[in-house]
């Protein structure tokens, strides 16, 4: 789909309600995208593309969401804009989903964020969330909170920190987790063994059983076979005559 261009300008949107402004080559005033209002969704300016290409490459304005464009033209725009990383890219809707979960994997991907913007703006929306009564889980707002605090330092990760404790606790888990995996493995070749076991020692039952049950067939044969031969023994005797003196 090509770009809704106008006398060189691409629409933008404005989901928050804080206006936004930058520089612009072909404007002393800049640019400036006001705040919606409350009964709005969104607020939308043309903005001319080569004044965005300028401003991304100084801020993550875009690269994280903060402003955003048509939903139909922004995969075309984000490729223009060499932006890959889409998913820093956040709705005010998707960043209120990701502050009220406080699982692992969200936790590590506060962690690990290495925008200044985009955590500014998880701390401002961590703030309109208590102010409004949607209380944040307390461990979102203390990473939020360190992860921006460490980008203004230099990313260095104090040891005591609230992420270091939390990283420490999932490790732990992980390797009880691998520990207990192991375990089972090999409770289940224990299972396995003595079952194979159980099975060999009942054929070896069945089979000593066939065994005696065949001997014990040919000792009953052998005694039917010597009581026959004594028989015909004493038929002989009977029938033959008696010897001359």
């Amino acid at each position: 789909m090509s770009l809704d261009i106008l006398n060189g300008k691409i629409r933008v949107l404005n989901y928050e309600q804080s206006p936004v402004g930058f520089p612009s080559q072909h404007n002393q005033q800049g640019v400036f995208i006001r705040g919606r209002d409350e009964n709005e969704d969104f607020v939308i300016e043309r903005v001319a593309f080569d004044d965005i290409e300028i401003e991304n490459s100084k801020s993550d304005l875009f690269k994280v969401g903060r402003l955003r464009f048509h939903p139909d033209e922004e995969d075309e725009i984000y490729l223009k804009l060499g932006i890959e990383d889409k998913e820093n890219i956040l709705s005010d809707k998707q960043l209120f989903d990701l502050l009220t979960n406080d699982s692992i994997d969200v936790i590590k991907r506060i962690s690990s964020l290495k925008s200044l913007s985009l955590l500014t703006r998880m701390k401002s929306k961590l703030f309109t969330m208590e102010r409004t009564g949607k209380m944040p889980p307390h461990t979102i707002t203390a990473v939020v909170s360190e992860r921006l605090s460490e980008l203004k330092n230099g990313g260095k990760r104090n040891p005591d920190s609230e992420i270091n404790r939390i990283m420490e606790l999932d490790k732990k888990a992980q390797q009880e987790g691998k520990l207990q995996e192991t375990l089972d493995q090999l409770m289940k070749k224990v299972e396995t063994l003595e079952q194979e076991t159980k099975q060999k020692d009942v054929l070896l039952s069945k089979s000593q059983a066939a065994i005696e049950d065949l001997l014990a067939k040919v000792d009953s044969l052998s005694e039917v076979k010597q009581a026959a031969n004594a028989t015909d023994d004493n038929k002989k005797q009977v029938g033959r005559p008696p010897k001359d003196k």
